[in-house]
Parts: structure tokens; sequence; C-alpha cells
């Protein structure tokens, strides 16, 4: 989302891909099948043709704040999400790693306690270790967890992250029955000046519902009175509606409709102006 991100000067690559059938969990011999290094041929020697039933993003969150930039060194959440629009595909697996835009590995992965997920290749990859289980919600299968990941070092430059995630069909083979697809984010930069700002924390701020159809309403409990916008984006950062309203003190409630929307995950961002909050959502 186009949040205030905070302000980086350099550029670089996260991939993230499944690679295995529901039965025999990885397939860790055949390495990066991510996109990263240039192979567009994703999961296709295995699981048929890229589908776009199966969604695929990853972003990154210091503290609960998408960015779009790092600090070298620090830890942050790495979310991986993903849905399937298939019949029967309850079951996924991937493969995450990161890398700089010449294809460098960077900076180091943790699988951050989530069970089925192990990291390797010197803590440079993430991927499954056994079949990983989907959310069902509205007919849809929906894929997602947290990792963490520590930032390389000062000069390292941009990284972004490439996804691609695989819903199984569960039948035990591997086979063009699966759906897998690509995903992107957007780039992730270097921070590389001192002159960030980063706001504090919104509080008392809720959303719902959530999962939400037509709409979603941001539930202020004592807001302070005065002008706040309202951002909502996809989880590639693509704003989708920008709205603005003025408050008075106390409780308030603005409404934003989502009818339109494809179903999957999005952020809606409120400010105003010293400080902000973000929340997730699935819309059905």
């Amino acid at each position: 989302m186009k949040k205030k991100f905070l302000m980086f000067a350099s550029v670089g690559v996260f991939s993230a891909i499944v690679l295995s059938s529901y039965q025999t969990g990885t397939h860790g011999t055949l390495g990066n099948r991510t996109g990263s290094d240039g192979n567009t041929t994703g999961c296709v020697s295995c699981h048929g043709n890229q589908n776009s039933a199966t969604t695929a993003t990853v972003i990154l969150l210091d503290g609960t704040t998408p960015v779009t930039a790092y600090v070298p060194g620090r830890t942050y959440t790495l979310v991986l999400g993903g849905s399937n629009t298939g019949t029967g595909h309850s079951k996924y697996g991937f493969q995450l790693t990161c890398a700089t835009t010449a294809g460098a590995a960077a900076g180091t992965l943790s699988a951050n306690g989530v069970a089925g997920v192990s990291a390797r290749a010197n803590n440079t990859l993430l991927e499954h270790n056994m079949p990983l289980s989907g959310i069902v919600n509205a007919g849809n299968y929906i894929y997602g967890a947290q990792f963490q990941w520590t930032a390389p070092a000062a000069g390292t430059g941009s990284v972004k992250f490439f996804t691609v995630i695989n819903g199984v069909n569960a039948n035990g083979s591997s086979d063009a029955g699966d759906q897998w697809n690509f995903g992107t984010s957007s780039t992730i930069t270097e921070q590389t000046g001192t002159s960030v700002k980063e706001m504090n924390e919104l509080s008392g701020i809720s959303l719902y519902p959530n999962p939400s159809a037509g709409s979603v309403s941001v539930h202020f409990e004592n807001a302070v009175a005065g002008t706040y916008q309202f951002q909502l984006t996809d989880m590639t950062g693509r704003v989708l509606q920008t709205n603005e309203k003025s408050f008075g003190n106390g409780t308030n409630v603005f409404k934003a409709n989502t009818a339109a929307l494809d179903a999957g995950l999005y952020l809606m961002k409120v400010t105003n102006g010293t400080q902000e909050k973000v929340m997730k959502f699935y819309k059905q």
C-alpha cells in the first residue's frame, strides 16, 4: 500500500514458491524455483501450468506497519499470504527466499516457530517440510503464515518479494491437478539517510467485519477531534481508495465500500498527519 513508508535509496528481490506435492513435502533437490534467478518455469515440471486460481503475496511489516524500505540489521515480520478458488485445494506448500537484484541471497530468514516450515541454505531459504493447511472461507481456501527476516548489512541495496504458492489437490501425487501461481510485491529499498519520519501508532481503532463482504467499518473508540485520511490498498501497495473525514472527540465510525473488490487480502491505513494505523482484512 502507499503508506508513509520509510524512505530509502536502494533495491533488491524476495521470493516465495511452493515446490511440493501433498504427500511428499518439499522437493528441495530442485533448488530455487522462485523466479528470483530469472527462471520463470516455477512448478510446471511436476504440477502442471501456472494457474490464476491461486494467488500469492508477500509483505514486510515493521511491527504492525507495512513498509517498503528496510533498516540494515533490523528484524521484520514477513507475511506470506495467498488464496485458491479451486475445488479441493485445501493444502499448500511454498518456498521463500530473499535476493538482491543481482540474484545474491540477502538477509536471514527464520521460520519463527511455524510448524511444517524449515530454513535451509544457511537460513536464506524457507520452505515447507510437510503439507500446510489452508483455511476455508466463503468457498475459497486462504493460505498464509508469518515469518521473520533480518535485513542484510548496509550497502546491500534494494530487495523485492517474489512469491509463488502451490495449492495442491490432496490426491497424493504431483500432477497437473495442482494449482500454482507467482506473485510480486513492491520493491523494498534500503534506508540510507537519517531523515526518515516514523509515525506513532493510533490507538483505540478497530476494523470490522473481517472478513468483509460489501463494506468495512473503521471504529474509533475515543478519537481526538481532527481530520483523518483513509487509504485502502491491495497487498502489492496499489492504492484503490482514498477518503478524508473530519471527526469530533469521542466515538466515530468511517465506512468504506468494498463490494467491487475481488476476493483477497487488503490493507486499510488511517492517519491524522502525526499518527497512523494499518489494518489488514480479507474481502470475501
